[in-house]
C-alpha cells in the first residue's frame, strides 16, 4: 500500500497524470504538514508547473518524512529536488528529511540538484546558501517554467550540475551561491493569470476549498511585515481573470472558495466576485479584512457568502501602536462589521513584542479582545497571538526580539485578562524554540551552517547563543 494512500484518496486533482512514460523523478518538498502544504498556493503552483513537462514524474514530500506521498520512494532516488520554504523554522524539518534519506546536506557534496524557493527563502536567502544549489528569489510561474524547462532538457545525472547551474543563473531571480556572493534582483511576476489551486483535499488546512489569489503584494507598509518587501508592486487581478482561472473547477464542482490577498477589502471588484459566488451558492473565505476599508455594500454581500469564519488582524489594542503601524482597526469597527456577517467564528490576529510596546499596551490588547468577546457573546472568538519577529528588509528588521522571559510574562498578562471569557480561545503561537526563526530571518550564511551541523534544537540554540543571538 502506498504510504500516502489516505491522502491521495481524499484528493480531487485537475493535474495531468504523469505516472507513465516519464524519464526523471522530481521531488517537491514542503517541510511542514500535508495540511499546510496543500493549503499553500506557492507550493501548489510549483507542483502544477512540474506537471507541464512529460519528462517528469513529480512527487510530493512533507514534514521530515523522506518518502514520497505518491509512491513511497526515498528522496535519495530523486535527481531533482524542489523545496518550497514558507516558514523559516521548517528548515529544521528539511535538514532532518535529508539526513534520514541519506542525502548530503551541503550542496558541493551532493549529486542531486536542489533548488529552494518560497517566502522564507526570498526574505533571507543567505541562511540557506550552504545548503541549496540554487535559490529562487521572488515569485512568478513564468520563471519557474524556465527553470524546469532547462532541467527537463538537461537531466541531472546525465548532465553535470556544474554545467546546469550557470544556465539556471541566467533566469531572473535565480541565485547560485557557490558561483556568486551577490544576490540577483528579486524576480517580479508579470503574469495576468491569478494562481489557483488545482488540487482539493479534505485533509488540507482549508478542507475542500479552492484557493485563488486575487491580489499580489500589499498596498500598506506595516513596518513588521515582509509581504510588500517580497511581493510588491501591488496588483489586483481582474474579476474576469479570477473567474476564468476558476473555470476548470466549474465542471469538477466546488462549494468553497478562499480568496487570498493582503488587502481583500480594497479589491475594486470584490463586490462583483461576491455576487458571482453567491449566485452559485459557493461559500467564501477570505484572508484577514481591514474593517476600516469595508463599506456597507461589501458587508451585505459578505453576509450572503460568509457562513463560517471571518478574519481581522488588528495586531494590537494599543492606540499609539496602532498609529505606528498605520492600522486603525478598532474594537468597535470589528464588532459592527461582525454583527452584519453571520459567521459563527471571528478570528483575530495580534502581535506581542512590537518595538516600543509597554506592559500597558499588552493590557490594552487584552481589554480589546474582552470587549469584542462580550459584544459578540454568541460567536466563537479565536485570538491568535503571535510574537514580533524581525524580517530582513522591513522597516523594523533591525530591531531585536523581546526576551523570552518578557514575552512569557506578557502572554501571561493576556491570558489572565481573558480568563473567564467562555467564548474566547487564546491561541498563543510561541515556544522558546520559535526564536530560531529570528536568526534565520535576518542572519547570514553562518546561521545556516549551524543547521547543517546538527538538527538537535537545544544544540542549535546553544550554538546560536554563542554567536550572540538572544535565543
Amino acid at each position: 500500500m502506498v504510504r500516502g494512500q489516505k491522502y491521495l484518496s481524499a484528493e480531487i486533482s485537475l493535474l495531468p497524470d504523469r505516472t507513465k512514460k516519464w524519464s526523471v523523478r522530481t521531488a517537491h518538498i514542503f517541510p511542514n504538514t500535508y495540511a499546510a502544504g496543500m493549503s499553500n498556493l506557492g507550493y501548489l503552483a510549483v507542483f502544477e508547473v512540474m506537471h507541464q513537462f512529460w519528462q517528469f514524474f513529480p512527487q510530493r514530500f512533507f514534514g521530515a518524512e523522506p518518502f514520497s506521498l505518491e509512491t513511497g520512494e526515498n528522496l535519495a532516488q530523486f535527481p531533482i529536488i524542489s523545496v518550497s520554504l514558507s516558514f523559516e523554522p521548517d528548515f529544521l524539518n528539511l535538514v532532518r528529511m535529508f539526513r534520514r534519506a541519506g542525502v548530503p546536506l551541503r550542496a558541493e557534496k551532493r549529486q542531486q540538484l536542489v533548488i529552494l524557493g518560497g517566502a522564507g527563502a526570498t526574505i533571507n536567502p543567505y541562511s540557506y546558501s550552504p545548503f541549496a544549489d540554487a535559490i529562487f528569489i521572488g515569485e512568478g510561474t513564468e520563471y519557474i517554467e524556465k527553470i524546469f524547462a532547462i532541467l527537463a532538457e538537461n537531466p541531472v545525472g546525465r548532465v553535470p550540475k556544474a554545467e546546469i547551474l550557470p544556465e539556471l543563473a541566467k533566469i531572473p531571480g535565480v541565485w547560485v551561491p557557490a558561483a556568486d556572493s551577490q544576490l540577483p534582483p528579486r524576480a517580479i511576476s508579470k503574469s495576468e493569470i491569478p494562481p489557483v489551486a488545482k488540487i482539493l483535499s479534505s485533509f488540507a488546512s482549508f478542507p475542500n476549498m479552492v484557493l485563488v489569489q486575487i491580489q499580489r503584494g500589499c498596498l500598506f507598509a506595516c513596518p513588521f511585515c515582509a509581504t510588500p518587501v517580497i511581493y510588491n508592486p501591488f496588483k489586483n487581478f481582474s474579476a474576469e481573470s479570477i473567474i476564468s482561472a476558476l473555470a476548470p473547477w466549474e465542471t469538477a464542482g466546488y462549494s468553497r472558495v478562499g480568496l487570498v490577498g493582503s488587502a481583500i477589502a480594497d479589491h475594486p471588484e470584490l463586490g462583483e466576485l461576491l455576487d458571482y459566488f453567491a449566485a452559485r451558492d459557493v461559500e467564501v473565505f477570505t484572508s484577514s479584512l481591514r474593517v476600516d476599508r469595508l463599506t456597507d455594500e461589501l458587508l451585505k454581500k459578505l453576509a450572503h457568502t460568509t457562513r463560517h469564519t471571518v478574519t481581522f488582524a488588528p495586531e494590537t489594542g494599543s492606540p499609539h501602536l496602532k498609529r505606528q503601524i498605520r492600522k486603525d482597526i478598532s474594537a468597535e469597527g470589528i464588532i459592527s462589521a461582525s454583527a452584519k456577517i453571520p459567521a459563527r467564528e471571528i478570528k483575530l490576529y495580534y502581535i506581542v513584542g512590537l518595538p516600543g510596546e509597554t506592559e500597558e499596551d499588552v493590557r490594552l490588547t487584552g481589554e480589546e479582545i474582552k470587549t469584542i468577546s462580550r459584544a459578540l457573546g454568541d460567536r466563537k472568538i479565536v485570538a491568535s497571538v503571535n510574537l514580533f519577529i524581525p524580517k530582513r528588509g522591513t522597516r523594523w528588521g533591525d530591531f531585536p526580539m523581546m526576551s523570552h522571559q518578557e514575552l512569557v510574562r506578557r502572554f501571561g498578562i493576556l491570558k489572565k485578562i481573558l480568563r473567564g471569557q467562555k467564548n474566547v480561545i487564546i491561541d498563543v503561537n510561541y515556544k522558546r524554540r520559535t526564536r530560531i526563526q529570528w536568526a534565520l530571518s535576518v542572519g547570514g550564511r553562518e546561521v545556516g551552517e549551524v543547521f547543517l551541523e546538527t538538527d538537535n534544537v537545544s544544540e542549535i540554540m546553544s550554538k546560536l547563543q554563542k554567536m550572540g543571538w538572544d535565543i
